[in-house]
């Protein structure tokens, strides 16, 4: 069995399931943000020492302060996210103005439903400022003039982390993520509630698989974030 979620601040939705099964309740016991956080943390964990990094603290990004905060904030005012109240508490918020979690998951017969694969989106008021990193690069600078003029009243939805299990990566989870992701920027887009462009930052000389990943999928970009860590690039995409 295939399924695949989406997370909002206060709701988990079944968005597919590759089988028939009359059962099509969330089970929230192992579904749910905090298992989601744990799989990322053991997926980077993992990621980071066969590329020879050790144990690279992940708890930056791996921690459910910042995953709460940025799914209902976006990168907005974090003050709206207090850490005493549950983000389900908080007024109904729309997705294109906070955060999203696509997550899949697999299991076998006898087995427990787990994640395999997760993309977490949000906000952003607009796009990093960069600056040329080669003759090839292609800056924002290219988008249409119709998502020029958006972004600065919408913003752009930002690909902050994703993360797919090595065993898995062959079976397209994270591109079923991906693909959802474009479908419901698509859908803000089209009620007036975003500018359609996506964006994403990454270090090509650390992940070159994302890099083939981006452009696989139709990502543009190469350019160097300003103030960024070494090597970060910007890519994006406008759908």
């Amino acid at each position: 069995m295939t399924r695949l979620y989406r997370f909002t601040h206060n709701n988990v939705e079944l968005v597919s399931d590759d089988t028939d099964a009359a059962n099509q309740e969330v089970n929230t016991g192992a579904i749910n943000i905090p298992n989601l956080v744990m799989f990322s943390a053991v997926l980077f964990m993992t990621e980071f020492r066969k590329m020879g990094m050790g144990d690279t603290d992940v708890s930056k990004t791996c921690n459910m302060s910042d995953w709460r905060r940025r799914m209902y904030a976006g990168t907005g005012n974090s003050q709206e996210v207090d850490e005493d109240i549950d983000i389900m508490d908080l007024p109904a918020k729309h997705s294109s103005q906070a955060g999203v979690i696509y997550a899949a998951t697999t299991q076998e017969p006898e087995d427990k439903e787990s994640f395999t694969a997760f993309l977490f989106a949000y906000h952003k008021p607009g796009m990093s400022k960069t600056m040329p990193a080669s003759r090839t690069a292609q800056t924002a600078s290219e988008l249409t003039r119709e998502a020029q003029a958006l972004v600065p009243s919408s913003g752009v939805t930002h690909i902050w982390l994703c993360g797919s299990d090595p065993v898995h990566r062959r079976n397209r989870y994270m591109s079923k993520c991906l693909e959802q992701l474009e479908q419901d920027v698509r859908a803000w887009k089209a009620s007036g509630q975003g500018s359609g462009i996506m964006t994403v930052h990454t270090i090509p000389a650390a992940f070159p698989g994302m890099v083939q990943f981006l452009l696989k999928n139709g990502f543009q970009g190469g350019d160097l974030v300003v103030g960024g860590e070494s090597g970060k690039v910007l890519y994006w995409k406008e759908v």
